[in-house]
C-alpha cells in the first residue's frame, strides 16, 4: 500500500487527475506500465475514473510484439477495462523519415495515444515512466552537454500527458507488482547495451550505486528541483524578452544595451528564445556550446561581423543591436549594360537604362543638351529607384552591373579623390554584413562609378568641361 500512497501523493501534487476524468493508460506490458493500470484501477472509485488501455505493436520484433500485444490485451479484458489494440509498421516509417528506431517509435506511439484520447473523449494520456527513466534522462542529458532546461528532465504533466509513477522507482514497482501475483512482459531489448539509455541503466548508474545506493532517488529529485528553477527562470525571462527582443521582419532582433544588462543565465535564454522566433521552433538545435560560443560571439564581435549558427540561420553585429535571420544565398552578380539602352538584370527584378547626352551650347551661352534615349533631355525621373549622372568622357566602356568583389575601391564624391574600401565603406554607412552581398555596383572593366543607390565615385562626376553627360537610371522591371 506504501505504493500507491506514493502515487497518489504524486498526482495530487501535480493535479494530475480530476473527478470525472476519462483516461487513456498507455500500457505496453512491462512492469511500469502495467504497475501504473493497476494503481490507477485501485484510483477508479476515488477519483470516479474512466480508463481505456491502448496499447501499439511497433512490428520491430515480430512475434515477440505480437505476444506483448496479445498479453495487454488478455489483461485488459481480466480486468474488466475496454482496450485499443493496433499496429503500425514503425520500420517502414523510421526508414521513409530516416529516423532512428526510437525516435520514430516515440513520433508514432505519441500519434496513435493522442488518436485515441480523441476518439474516446479522454482528458489525460497516463505514461509510466518511472524515477529511474528520470534518473537515466538526466544523466543522457548531462552527457550531452544540456542546461537546466534540458536536466529538467522528464515533466510530470505536459499537457494532457500525465506519469503517475514519476516519484517510484523500479525497484518499488517490481515489489509491488510481485506481492499482487501480476505478471508482465519482460522486453529483451532493454537488456542490450545498444542504446544509450540502456548503457547509462545497465553500466553507469550500477557504478553511481557505489557512492550512494539512493542514487535514482538523488537524482530524480535533482531533476524536480532544476524544473522548478526553470520554471522561475522562464518567469523572468517572459518579463524581460518584449523590451529584448523584437521581430523585425523576418529576423529577430536584439537589443545590444538591454541583452548585455541581463544575468548571463537569462541571457542564454533570451539567445535561445530568439532563435526559436526566427526558425518557428519550438526548440532551437542548438547545444550549450554552441551557445556559449554565440554569447562569447556577442561580446566581443564587432559591428559588421556574422556568425553562422545551425538550421541556416546567422547572428550578425549592428550598431546597437543583434540580428538573427535565416542566411540567404546571393547568387555573384555579373551584368554587362548596353549603351545606351536598356537591361534587364536577371535575378534582381531590376532594370538599368544608360542614356548619353552631349552638351551643346545655344548662341545665349546656356547650354543644351541633345542625347538617345527616350529623354531627351537627360533629367531626372522620380519613377525611377535610383539614378546618378557622370562624365561619359572619363568612363571607359564596357559598363558592368555587378555584386562586390574582394578589394573594391573607390573615390567617394565629396572627399576630395580621397580613396575608400568599399568594406570600410559599408562599415561607416552602417550597411549590415548580410545585406552588402545584395549591394548592386556600376564598374568600368578598373574601376568602380557608383554604389547604386549611396555613393557615387567623384572622379567620374560631371563638371564645367564635360561634353557628354552618361546618366544612368535603375528601376523595378516591368
Amino acid at each position: 500500500m506504501m505504493l500507491l500512497s506514493k502515487i497518489k501523493l504524486t498526482i495530487n501534487k501535480h493535479r494530475m487527475l480530476s473527478p470525472g476524468d476519462r483516461v487513456v493508460v498507455a500500457v505496453s506490458g512491462g512492469p511500469d506500465s502495467v504497475c501504473m493500470l493497476r494503481a490507477l484501477l485501485a484510483f477508479m472509485s476515488e477519483y470516479e475514473l474512466t480508463l481505456h488501455v491502448a496499447h501499439l505493436d511497433h512490428r520491430f520484433r515480430g512475434e515477440e510484439s505480437a505476444a506483448e500485444a496479445q498479453f495487454v490485451r488478455g489483461l485488459a479484458a481480466r480486468l474488466g477495462l475496454p482496450a485499443t489494440i493496433e499496429a503500425s509498421d514503425v520500420p517502414a516509417y523510421c526508414r521513409e523519415r530516416g529516423l532512428s528506431a526510437q525516435a520514430g517509435a516515440r513520433e508514432v506511439r505519441y500519434a496513435f495515444l493522442q488518436e485515441v484520447a480523441k476518439r474516446e473523449h479522454a482528458a489525460r494520456i497516463a505514461l509510466g515512466h518511472t524515477a529511474n527513466d528520470q534518473a537515466e534522462t538526466l544523466l543522457m542529458r548531462l552527457i550531452r552537454g544540456a542546461g537546466a532546461a534540458g536536466l529538467a528532465s522528464i515533466p510530470p504533466v505536459r499537457e494532457n500527458i500525465i506519469r503517475p509513477l514519476i516519484d517510484v522507482t523500479r525497484e518499488e514497482v517490481l515489489a509491488y507488482l510481485k506481492e499482487h501475483g501480476q505478471d508482465f512482459i519482460t522486453d529483451p531489448s532493454n537488456l542490450k547495451p545498444f542504446y544509450t539509455r540502456n548503457r547509462v541503466r545497465l553500466e553507469v548508474l550500477p557504478v553511481l550505486e557505489r557512492f550512494n545506493p539512493r542514487i535514482v532517488e538523488a537524482l530524480a529529485t535533482a531533476a524536480e528541483v532544476l524544473r522548478d528553477e526553470n520554471a522561475a527562470m522562464e518567469a523572468s525571462l517572459a518579463a524581460v524578452i518584449d523590451r529584448t527582443v523584437r521581430q523585425d521582419g523576418k529576423a529577430v532582433r536584439i537589443a545590444r544595451t538591454e541583452f548585455f544588462d541581463l544575468l548571463p543565465a537569462l541571457r542564454r535564454r533570451v539567445l535561445r528564445k530568439a532563435l526559436a522566433l526566427s526558425s518557428g521552433e519550438e526548440a532551437p538545435g542548438l547545444s550549450s556550446v554552441q551557445t556559449d560560443e554565440a554569447l562569447a560571439f556577442m561580446a566581443e564581435t564587432q559591428t559588421g561581423r556574422m556568425m553562422e549558427l545551425p538550421g541556416g540561420l546567422s547572428l550578425e553585429r549592428e550598431y546597437d543591436s543583434f540580428l538573427i535571420r535565416q542566411r540567404e544565398r546571393v547568387d555573384e552578380l555579373s551584368i554587362p549594360l548596353a549603351v545606351p539602352g536598356r537591361t534587364e538584370v536577371p535575378g534582381t527584378g531590376l532594370q538599368v537604362e544608360v542614356q548619353v547626352c552631349e552638351i551643346l551650347e545655344r548662341d545665349d551661352g546656356i547650354p543644351s543638351r541633345r542625347g538617345t534615349g527616350d529623354d531627351d533631355e537627360g533629367s531626372f525621373d522620380e519613377n525611377y529607384l535610383w539614378q546618378a549622372q557622370f562624365d561619359y568622357d572619363k568612363i571607359v566602356l564596357p559598363l558592368s552591373l555587378r555584386s562586390r568583389r574582394v578589394g573594391d575601391w573607390f573615390c567617394p564624391a565629396g572627399m576630395e579623390g580621397k580613396s575608400k574600401k568599399l568594406q570600410d565603406y559599408f562599415v561607416d554607412e552602417k550597411v549590415p554584413r548580410f545585406r552588402r552581398a545584395a549591394v548592386p555596383l556600376l564598374t568600368t572593366e578598373q574601376d568602380l562609378v557608383w554604389i547604386v543607390g549611396m555613393r557615387t565615385d567623384g572622379r567620374y562626376l560631371p563638371g564645367p568641361k564635360t561634353k557628354k553627360l552618361l546618366t544612368v537610371r535603375v528601376r523595378r522591371a516591368r
